[in-house]
């Protein structure tokens, strides 16, 4: 018998009544998206909203930016991490180069353990570009991806990763991630055609077992966090 479809509200304003009402509970989420486009907001807010409004833990791990850093510029968002942290519904943990052979030759170690101490259900990975540069050559970059995505399987996590996009950068990263994860988003920051002035807009180039939007979708941030807007540019 076929389990039954269950989805997880995604904590992003505006996105669930895209997508069928939320993220498939269990799957990978890509965000893509080049620096300035809003994917570190976009999987704080989907750990942050997840934890106050579901009470599901969440743990994001960093492998470019450092804790302090990482909550300081959100707290304009009215985000307090810190207390997140302090009722057991929030972690981050922080990945250095030297740490990331272990990572893989314990089989996730530390997290495995977080995951589990946490009750965890939603992950964040940021970045997978950072987490890629990480090995020598490309084929280590490349198999070093495939087996963080093996390890991801296992932990059950409803889990969001970033990269920068690949169309901007050329990069083995996201050839190395798009067909293993279930859903992509892109983001953008991009001159509108009828107006001079940028604006960030948001495209689902896929998302399995999903009946979602085909349209390129604008998105602001207002106090707080990010808000997707359905109407067509």
């Amino acid at each position: 018998m076929v389990d039954k479809l269950v989805r997880i509200p995604s904590g992003i304003q505006g996105l669930d009544e895209l997508i069928e009402g939320g993220f498939e509970k269990g799957s990978t989420i890509l965000t893509l998206g080049t620096p300035g486009a809003g994917k570190t907001t976009f999987a704080l807010q989907y750990l942050y909203y997840g934890a106050i409004k579901y009470k599901e833990p969440g743990i994001f791990i960093t492998f470019d930016e450092s804790k302090e850093a990482l909550l300081k510029h959100h707290l304009e968002y009215g985000w307090d991490f810190e207390d997140l942290e302090k009722k057991g519904l929030f972690l981050v943990l922080e990945y250095r180069p030297h740490q990331v052979n272990k990572l893989l030759e314990e089989g996730g170690g530390i997290i495995k353990d977080a995951i589990k101490s946490l009750g965890a259900k939603r992950l964040v990975i940021d970045s997978v570009t950072g987490y890629s540069l990480l090995f020598k050559d490309e084929y280590q970059k490349r198999e070093s991806i495939v087996d963080l995505f093996e390890l991801l399987k296992k932990w059950g996590t409803t889990t969001l990763i970033t990269s920068e996009d690949s169309s901007a950068n050329n990069t083995v990263v996201a050839g190395g991630v798009d067909y293993l994860a279930d859903s992509i988003i892109q983001l953008r920051y991009e001159a509108n055609g009828k107006n001079i002035n940028k604006q960030h807009v948001m495209e689902i180039m896929k998302m399995r077992g999903t009946k979602h939007t085909n349209k390129i979708c604008p998105f602001s941030f207002d106090a707080h966090g990010l808000r997707i807007f359905s109407d067509l540019i």
